[in-house]
C-alpha cells in the first residue's frame, strides 16, 4: 500500500514537470528564440539535422525535474504556506533565467525583446512546476523563526563578488565576452545578474541561516545556484557550436563566486547574531 502510494507522488512529479515544459514549449511557438536564427556562429547539429524539437523537450523538462528535486531538497528551511515556498522558489529561479537569457544579447547580434521573451516563456514553466510542487509536496512552516537581517550586507557583498570574479574570467579565463567591444551592456548586464543573485540569496537562503557558514554557502551557491547555471548555459549547444569548456568555465567560476559571497554574507549574519 506504502509503495503504491509512493509510486502514485512519482507519477504526479513526472506529470507535474511534463506539464510545465509542454506550457514552455507551447510559448515558444509564438516567438522563436533569436538564437535559431543566428548567423555569426554555426548552428548546432541538432538544427541542421532535425532532432532539435525532441532533444529540447527532453533537455527543458530534465531541468525542471533538477529543479523541483532541489526545490524538494530545501523547501523544509522555507517559511511560509505550501504555495508561497513554490512561487518563491519559482520567482527566483525565473528571474535568474530571463536575465540570463539576455546575456545573448550582449554577446550576440540578436533581438534583445526575443531574448526576453525567451526567458518569459521558459519561466511561466518554471513559476507552473514550483507552485504545483509546492502546492503538492510541501510542507507547510509557518511557525518557523522569521530571519529579518539578511538583506544587507548579502545585497551588496554577492553582487560585488560576482562581477569582480565574472571580469577575472573575462579578462584572464577568456571566457566568450564583449567586455572590450560593449564595455558598458557587459558591465550592465554583470551587475544585474550580480544584483539579482543577490535578491535570490534573500528569496531562497532565509532559511538556511541556522546551517554552518560554509555549508550555507555551498549549498546556496553551489546546489540551488550552480547546478541550475550549468544546466542553463549548456542550453547553449542546442542552439549554437561553442566551445564546452567556455561554459563550463563560465558556470564554475559563477558558482564559486556566488558560494564566496555567500559565505562571507553568512560569516557576517553569525557576528550579527552573536
Amino acid at each position: 500500500m506504502k509503495a503504491h502510494k509512493q509510486q502514485k507522488k512519482n507519477w504526479k512529479f513526472v506529470l507535474i514537470i511534463v506539464a510545465s515544459t509542454i506550457l514552455a514549449i507551447l510559448l515558444h511557438q509564438l516567438h522563436d528564440d533569436p538564437l535559431m536564427h543566428l548567423k555569426s556562429k554555426p548552428q548546432s547539429i541538432l538544427i541542421t539535422s532535425g532532432w532539435f524539437a525532441p532533444v529540447a523537450f527532453i533537455a527543458l523538462a530534465f531541468t525542471f525535474g533538477v529543479m523541483g528535486c532541489i526545490f524538494l531538497g530545501i523547501q523544509k528551511t522555507f517559511r511560509g504556506t505550501k504555495l508561497w515556498k513554490g512561487g518563491v522558489f519559482g520567482l527566483a529561479l525565473s528571474g535568474l533565467w530571463i536575465i540570463g537569457m539576455t546575456e545573448a544579447y550582449v554577446l550576440f547580434p540578436v533581438s534583445l525583446f526575443g531574448e526576453i521573451y525567451t526567458g518569459i516563456a521558459d519561466s511561466c514553466g518554471i513559476l507552473l512546476m514550483s507552485l504545483l510542487i509546492g502546492k503538492y509536496w510541501a510542507d507547510d512552516t509557518l511557525n518557523r523563526e522569521k530571519h529579518t537581517c539578511t538583506t544587507f550586507p548579502a545585497i551588496v557583498i554577492l553582487p560585488v563578488i560576482y562581477v569582480m570574479v565574472r571580469y577575472f574570467s573575462y579578462a584572464v579565463l577568456q571566457i566568450e565576452s564583449s567586455y572590450v567591444t560593449r564595455p558598458l551592456a557587459t558591465f550592465l548586464w554583470t551587475a544585474g545578474m550580480g544584483g539579482w543573485i543577490g535578491i535570490m540569496y534573500i528569496l531562497v537562503s532565509r532559511g538556511m541561516l541556522h546551517m554552518h557558514p560554509l555549508k550555507h554557502a555551498v549549498v546556496f551557491g553551489g546546489l540551488v545556484f550552480g547546478i541550475i547555471w550549468i544546466l542553463f548555459n549548456l542550453f547553449a549547444l542546442l542552439f549554437i557550436v561553442a566551445p564546452v569548456l567556455d561554459l563550463v568555465y563560465r558556470s564554475v567560476f559563477d558558482a564559486l563566486a556566488v558560494i564566496l559571497g555567500a559565505y562571507i554574507s553568512s560569516m557576517f549574519h553569525c557576528r550579527y547574531a552573536q
